[in-house]
């Protein structure tokens, strides 16, 4: 039996994601590239550096700039592979797998997403100066701006959104 009901279509737009969810997802984003990236490399830098305290660990790193370099280096490979994390994943689906448990994405404000912009996005992973002013400005940049954008996000023309949906 057909029936003939004129029901009403959800009606679905893009709003800026909250910043509850967003912190959210990059929380579990830093815990999982933790387990894979960081995890790896803590135990390479325990064996370079004798772990007592920091005080003894910066005078060791201080009195021996070989180990300060092997540990800068491998600091910044950490980095880069952080960023390849975030950067190959948004650009090839939009989402990081905590974006995706929080149901956001990104989106290109200009034209197509580009895997440059996804980088840029993510640049402040590379924990080198001034790059690392960024954990700093960028959530500062979120918080005060009307359209809640990081300012990675607006060097990068991408936005961060979730999906809503009304009745009409």
């Amino acid at each position: 039996m057909r029936t003939n009901l004129n029901l009403p279509k959800e009606a679905v737009f893009k709003a800026p994601a909250v910043f509850w969810k967003r912190l959210l997802a990059f929380l579990i984003d830093i815990l999982i590239v933790d387990f894979v990236i960081g995890y790896p490399f803590r135990r390479l830098i325990i064996r370079l550096i004798p772990m007592t305290d920091f005080s003894k660990s910066y005078s060791y790193l201080v009195s021996n700039p070989k180990a300060a370099a092997t540990v800068s280096l491998i600091t910044f490979v950490m980095g880069l592979l952080a960023l390849l994390y975030f950067a190959l994943l948004e650009y090839k689906t939009g989402q990081t797998l905590g974006k995706m448990l929080v149901n956001i994405r990104i989106e290109s404000v200009a034209k197509e997403l580009t895997f440059f912009a996804c980088v840029m996005r993510s640049i402040f992973l590379i924990f080198i100066f001034p790059l690392v002013l960024l954990w700093i400005i960028d959530p500062l940049f979120l918080i005060f701006t009307r359209d809640k954008r990081r300012l990675s996000e607006v060097l990068s023309r991408t936005r961060t959104i979730e999906i809503r949906s009304l009745m009409r």
